[in-house]
């Protein structure tokens, strides 16, 4: 086998580097070209030729475009070393169809006291496509504000329609206790007497007023059924417009507003407040404990009204679940303080769970609920850290209750 000579060797490494698919540029040190490969000839030409200039000195086309490139080689002061590393510069490009800029990326390397290598690629097309993501990611952002401030809105709406069903039922228990038994048992004692009464006031005026009766019982039950029926469908829209509503919490997230000051016992009092029908409803005795002052946290009312909210509906459909397991269902809150923070303990003697449940309630789309989502305990669990505080859940065990302590740190 004949051995290749070292001119064949140089020749073919000379041949590879042409070849290469960035471009390779060898000048002195005053610009001047000695050597260039394919690439280069195919990234510098079209600029030289834009700004009018023979493609022998790489400096002065640099002196026009970059002569920042310019002044960090002639200031490199070393033999040899590293002049610029992956410097990223854009440059105008004029031609038939406009004004185009193109990226380059540089690096120079001083090879020895009269020679420059300079190595470089055209990035355009990826600095386009960095530049578009860059786009996507602000309108991404435009758009995940534009949901909080939605967020914001379905919670206050919300709560809003919490407390307006909590009214509605309260309208309809006081409804129940109506005069319409007193008014028969009156008219069938109008009736009995109707003898008496016609001796004493003339039998004209008896029948007149048992007529008269019978009239108002009748128009009061009508009233009363058209009421019913207009409370009932006011009632179904109510859940309409709360399945609307949590369909659209799974698509927003919970908004940030500026912080204000905030008493805890005051936010469990509204909740509780929007949820009463439903608690008298079920027959599920409240208890509430908490001292008259207590210290106040900087915070989101809305967001800790939705927290309390979700945590005291959990823990009415936990009691619920149980059935007739129980005699008394009951939920207790309390609430206390010391130097360093606020102690707020939910307990229910609902259903509770067992502890490879309770690991896991927490996680996001985690859920034991046959129509859940898995995002309330976990939207609960961020708000009140976005609070500076911690929640914790636990239970003895199945049908044993369930405790949520939440501590805000001051």
């Amino acid at each position: 086998m004949s051995k290749i000579s070292t001119e064949d060797q140089v020749q073919k490494m000379l041949s590879i580097i042409y070849q290469i698919p960035i471009g390779l540029v060898e000048t002195d040190l005053d610009g001047n070209i000695v050597e260039m490969n394919a690439k280069s000839i195919q990234l510098l030409m079209p600029l030289f030729f834009s700004n009018k200039l023979p493609p022998t000195n790489l400096h002065q086309l640099l002196e026009i475009l970059a002569p920042e490139i310019r002044s960090m080689v002639k200031s490199f002061i070393p033999q040899n070393g590293n002049v610029i590393n992956q410097l990223r510069l854009e440059f105008p490009l004029n031609g038939n169809e406009g004004t185009k800029t193109l990226s380059y990326v540089f690096s120079i390397d001083k090879l020895g006291e009269n020679s420059l290598m300079y190595i470089f690629n055209d990035i355009t097309e990826f600095y386009q496509k960095e530049k578009l993501l860059d786009q996507v990611s602000q309108e991404k952002a435009i758009e995940q504000n534009k949901f909080e401030i939605a967020s914001g809105v379905l919670h206050d709406v919300g709560n809003a329609v919490v407390g307006f069903a909590s009214y509605i039922t309260q309208i309809k228990r006081t409804m129940e206790n109506n005069d319409i038994a007193t008014l028969e048992n009156l008219k069938g004692f109008v009736e009995k007497n109707q003898a008496s009464l016609s001796n004493a006031l003339g039998e004209k005026k008896s029948m007149a007023i048992t007529e008269l009766l019978g009239g108002v019982i009748i128009n009061q039950k009508d009233n009363l059924d058209y009421v019913k029926k207009c409370m009932a469908d006011q009632v179904n829209i109510i859940g309409h417009v709360q399945e609307i509503l949590n369909i659209q919490r799974q698509y927003v997230k919970g908004r940030h507003t500026e912080r204000a000051t905030i008493n805890i016992r005051s936010v469990i009092n509204d909740a509780v407040a929007m949820l009463s029908g439903a608690l008298e409803k079920n027959n599920i005795v409240f208890n509430f404990d908490s001292p008259a002052n207590l210290p106040q946290i900087k915070g989101d009312r809305t967001k800790l009204m939705q927290v309390f909210l979700n945590l005291l509906k959990n823990a009415s459909e936990s009691i619920l679940n149980r059935g007739d397991k129980i005699d008394l269902k009951e939920i207790s809150v309390s609430v206390s303080a010391d130097s360093d923070k606020i102690i707020v303990s939910i307990k229910d003697n609902g259903s509770g769970f067992d502890q490879k449940t309770g690991a896991s309630l927490f996680n996001r789309g985690y859920t034991t609920k046959s129509e859940g989502t898995g995002l309330g305990l976990a939207n609960c669990k961020s708000i009140i850290e976005s609070h500076h505080g911690e929640i914790t859940l636990a239970s003895e065990g199945v049908d044993r209750g369930a405790l949520v302590t939440i501590f805000f740190n001051l």
